[in-house]
């Protein structure tokens, strides 16, 4: 009986460990698409604001 209940108890830890490490994985990727996604945004938000900061400089320079 109690070698039963061991390899049980190792059964349940390794079985822990498993839904652990897939769980980690997940959270992972996704924080990877995540990382990609402020990525681009960013690059799209400097993106437009170098095309305001370029028009109002006009702006400006126009009213000199």
């Amino acid at each position: 009986m109690g070698v039963g209940g061991a390899n049980r108890s190792a059964r349940d830890g390794r079985e822990a460990v498993i839904k652990l490490t897939a769980a980690v994985e997940n959270v992972a990727m996704r924080l990877e698409e995540l990382h990609v996604d402020i990525r681009a945004d960013r690059k799209e938000t400097y993106s437009r604001l170098n095309g305001l900061e370029q028009r109002v400089a006009k702006l400006e320079a126009g009213r000199e």
